[in-house]
């Protein structure tokens, strides 16, 4: 599943939530990948404003224009900035060392594809759903590979609303 399908079956308002989550230098590096000017328009009477205006915007980038880049960015800025514990947890499962869940190691390359299918079924069992859902199809989408297919990952994202 590519990096835009996942953010359009996550839904609008998660995926906006995922955007709404990042620091403002890593909305800035997603604006930039969706070539979506980041200076601060006369409607942006506050920085909620602004974030909001810039959601919405990336929002309709990932629906109407799909864009890979942009939705791998949001993804993966999302992930390693505020899903450590989640990726760190997901790498000490495999005996992957890491530094507070990043790593350079190959992993999904290197362990054993059984290794990874339970490392990430043990994710579900104290992490969000749909956010364990999203992590192990962007691992999938990042690496060309259908590793976590078995776990039947779409079931745990919500349906797209009706665009």
């Amino acid at each position: 599943m590519s990096p835009e399908e996942i953010c359009r079956r996550l839904g609008e308002q998660k995926t906006k939530s995922i955007f709404l989550e990042l620091t403002a230098e890593a909305m800035k590096k997603v604006l930039r990948e969706a070539k979506i000017p980041t200076n601060r328009l006369a409607s942006h009477t506050s920085t909620r404003k602004r974030n909001d205006d810039w959601a919405n915007r990336i929002w309709r980038m990932v629906v109407d224009k799909p864009a890979a880049t942009t939705a791998a960015t949001l993804l993966f800025e999302w992930l390693t900035r505020t899903r450590r514990p989640m990726l760190g947890q997901f790498l000490s499962a495999l005996d992957i060392a890491h530094e507070d869940g990043l790593t350079d190691a190959d992993f999904m390359q290197t362990s054993p594809p059984e290794k990874l299918l339970e490392a990430g079924k043990k994710l579900f069992e104290q992490h969000d759903k749909p956010e364990v859902a999203a992590y192990l199809l962007f691992l999938d989408a990042s690496n060309k590979s259908e590793i976590f297919a078995p776990l039947e990952l779409e079931k745990y994202l919500s349906t797209p609303a009706a665009a």
